[in-house]
């Protein structure tokens, strides 16, 4: 004679119910800061992108012996890289030459490296390497990113956080 257990489906199922419950929760209390995450993270992309589109520009300036310029339309937070060609400057026909519109970005800022840190419209590199001393500034309602040069002689870089704080 063999002994029936009683089923325990229900048991099964109101265990699985409760594990739900509380992966729910977990993640209705995670979800702000992993929203936040990304889009710090689409600013440091954005820094990250500008950074090597003017690193570009100036070794493009020395290379080809040409005057070249980041030009900078800061209300509507975007930014092309143009040649001069006789006395204008001309976007370049490359991927560069296009407008890249900062979408994550809610403030766009050039401004002269100088202490009257006046309002920049481009940044110019020049065929000797030199360039125009500039601070970038991107930001967006959870932090910024910078990017400076501060001498006509030294490249641009990032500014750690740690740097911004001082």
């Amino acid at each position: 004679m063999t002994k029936l257990r009683p089923s325990s489906s229900g048991f099964k199922l109101m265990a699985l119910l409760l594990v739900l419950v509380v992966i729910a929760m977990a993640l209705s209390i995670a979800a702000p800061a992993i929203s936040g995450w990304g889009r710090g993270s689409r600013l440091r992309d954005a820094g990250d992108e500008m950074l090597a589109t003017i690193r570009w520009a100036q070794a493009q300036a020395i290379a080809s012996c040409q005057i070249h310029r980041l030009n900078v339309d800061a209300p509507n937070g975007r930014y092309w890289i143009s040649a001069q060609d006789g006395l204008e400057f001309v976007p370049l026909n490359t991927e560069f030459g296009r407008q890249t519109i900062l979408g994550a970005v809610t403030v766009l800022q050039v401004t002269a490296a100088a202490a009257d840190a006046q309002p920049l419209e481009f940044i110019t590199f020049y065929p000797t390497g030199r360039t125009t001393p500039a601070h970038v500034r991107l930001a967006d309602d959870r932090g910024q990113v910078q990017i400076v040069c501060d001498t006509p002689a030294e490249g641009f870089r990032l500014v750690s956080p740690e740097e911004q704080q001082r």
